[in-house]
């Protein structure tokens, strides 16, 4: 399969040299991870017997092959492919049974899409972000070890799979289905973004996955025809730079025999202040019962993080905290809380060794369901 993989981007490059006649550059990236946790809770148990350590290879390691070329109209027409080196897991592909991380490769086209860039601003077509990781401040994502947002402290702790807490991201985020997306050039600090997505569940290959028509834990599966909005404002007056973003968000869902489920309608926000090194944001998004019967008790979806962070040299420090909540279908409020205290060093070279600790609780109906603290370390490269 790897073999396979590398020919196939082989094939890839000499496509784009050799008929569109595009520059053309690889690069990539690989991550491990190592970690320890101490679990007090799980399940609201206290001697469950839980007691994660070990290696994680982590979810991002990929190959990025970008191109670019200048239309004889002046347009700049650029692309992203990436392919992803991660595994099979046992749960990805059953049929393998014991060991089937090592059996094969899931996911490997993650990004593909082509953007057409000029006057008018940049159009993308293809499997990419929205316009909410395009426009809203996350440096949940971009702290050091990429954590909390890159969930690899996830692999050193069990949660609670049994209650639903809420988002702490926009709906749709991270999600890589086939969509379109403009995004205007700024005009006097102002910029927006417009995304439509035809099924939130679309893979690249004229399916769904299964999910569109499904509802899973509750919650419908794929949305249709959604339609993502963003608009940001940025300035910067004696070194202090502010950015401002507002959003909103709408979809379809559906009905499954007798139960009726809430279209997508989510509002999302996020405030980001600038001074030389140091980097403070606040990001919220609120989905109410978007997705859950309709008539029901569940709802009030919405999660808030507030982060900071700050680089000197070839070292750089965060903190991050991360709250959500949501009502369950008993008319009973749910929340969660992560917090995380990261730190990275550049050595040099493209490599980077990171450490993040960090706590997770999780609260259904006032009882403590999931409380852990831990470590993890990273090191990572890029070429």
């Amino acid at each position: 399969m790897k073999k396979t993989l590398l020919l196939g981007i082989s094939a890839l490059v000499l496509s784009l040299t050799s008929v569109v006649k595009a520059e053309i550059s690889l690069s990539g990236y690989v991550e491990f991870f190592a970690g320890s946790a101490n679990q007090t809770n799980f399940k609201g148990a206290t001697n469950h017997g839980l007691d994660q350590s070990g290696l994680s290879n982590g979810n991002y390691s990929r190959i990025d092959a970008s191109y670019s070329t200048t239309l004889d109209s002046g347009i700049e027409v650029s692309g992203t492919y990436t392919a992803d080196a991660r595994d099979c897991t046992a749960s990805q592909n059953t049929a393998a049974g014991a060991g089937a991380n090592q059996n094969g490769n899931c996911d490997v086209v993650d990004f593909n899409f082509m953007s057409f860039s000029g006057g008018f601003g940049t159009v993308s077509i293809g499997e990419r972000f929205d316009t909410g990781a395009a426009m809203l401040s996350r440096l949940t994502a971009s702290a050091p070890t990429g954590e909390p947002d890159g969930g690899q402290i996830g692999a050193f702790y069990t949660g609670d799979g049994d209650n639903a807490y809420g988002n702490g991201n926009e709906v749709n985020y991270a999600s890589t289905a086939l969509k379109a997306v403009y995004l205007s050039n700024v005009f006097n600090g102002f910029s927006f973004a417009v995304g439509y997505t035809p099924n939130s569940g679309e893979n690249g290959t004229n399916s769904d996955d299964g999910q569109r028509g499904a509802a899973t834990g509750g919650a419908w599966g794929s949305y249709s025809d959604v339609l993502s909005v963003h608009a940001k404002y940025a300035m910067e007056m004696d070194g202090i730079g502010l950015e401002l973003v507002y959003g909103q968000q709408t979809g379809n869902a559906g009905r499954i025999a007798n139960v009726h489920y809430s279209d997508l309608e989510e509002s999302s926000y996020s405030a980001l202040i600038t001074y030389a090194n140091f980097s403070l944001d606040y990001r919220k998004n609120e989905s109410g019962d978007s997705g859950l019967a309709k008539d029901g008790q569940a709802g009030d979806n919405e999660g808030t993080s507030i982060c900071g962070t700050y680089g000197m040299g070839n070292i750089s420090v965060g903190a991050c905290q991360v709250e959500t909540s949501a009502v369950d279908a008993n008319n009973r409020s749910n929340s969660s809380q992560t917090r995380t205290y990261s730190a990275e060093y550049a050595l040099g070279g493209g490599v980077s060794l990171g450490v993040v600790y960090f706590d997770v609780e999780q609260t259904a109906n006032s009882v403590v369901r999931t409380d852990v603290d831990g470590i993890a370390t990273k090191l990572s490269i890029g070429f």
